[in-house]
């Protein structure tokens, strides 16, 4: 190969590469706005490649079936909200658990049906070995707060699972099929119940039996 041919084949691998990833980034942004209005059992791969404007050949030279570019779709939306939610929290030199909530809510909001859609691949959605976007974050919080009574640091796992059941819940009960109320008055809401926790009442000792064995149903004689 002379060096005319080699330096042609040098600009041509990069261009190729390019190409490549466009035609990716046009599957997996048609894959999301597919998923997101059909659900992932009701989309199909040929939505999909129709929706790109390619063929369902292309399809697979990049994706080995529809579970595949539905996680790629999950994994990549999750990773951009980590990061957005990263880099908003670091503008603050020592944010406070609302800064850290408002963040979530914010970033989450921006790409709610990321979360309309790993809803519709229940059973299906590849689940990482490591920690979620929530339980990362809010473990990572606790262990830099310079306080945390009356808890101790042993109970810092309990704490972050808490706060990030609460917020799970939130998204899901809220955002899955609707776009009100928005991420401040999200925030709001979830900060009220973060702050005051459980009524008082529901530790001291009940004033009723819990269960009226009258109203249960009699054995036979």
């Amino acid at each position: 190969m002379n060096q005319k041919s080699e330096s042609h084949q040098q600009v041509k691998q990069p261009r190729g590469a390019r190409r490549r990833a466009r035609t990716r980034d046009s599957l997996l942004v048609a894959a999301r706005k597919v998923f997101a209005a059909r659900g992932y059992h009701d989309a199909t791969i040929t939505e999909i490649t129709e929706a790109a404007a390619v063929g369902v050949g292309t399809f697979y030279l990049h994706f080995r079936d529809k579970e595949a570019i539905f996680n790629t779709v999950l994994a990549e939306g999750l990773e951009a909200i980590r990061r957005q939610v990263g880099e908003e929290i670091a503008h603050e030199d020592n944010p406070s658990l609302p800064v850290v909530v408002r963040a979530i809510f914010h970033q989450v909001y921006a790409q709610r049906d990321i979360i309309r859609i790993e809803r519709t691949g229940e059973g299906v959605a590849a689940r990482s070995s490591g920690p979620g976007i929530l339980m990362e974050t809010f473990t990572r919080f606790l262990e830099q707060a310079a306080d945390l009574s009356p808890f101790s640091e042993e109970e810092i796992s309990l704490l972050a699972a808490l706060l990030e059941g609460l917020m799970d819940r939130a998204f899901h009960c809220w955002w899955d099929e609707q776009d009100e109320p928005g991420p401040d008055l999200m925030a709001d809401r979830v900060l009220h119940v973060m702050k005051h926790g459980f009524p008082a009442p529901l530790f001291e000792e009940p004033q009723k039996p819990f269960f009226n064995h009258s109203s249960l149903p009699q054995p036979f004689e």
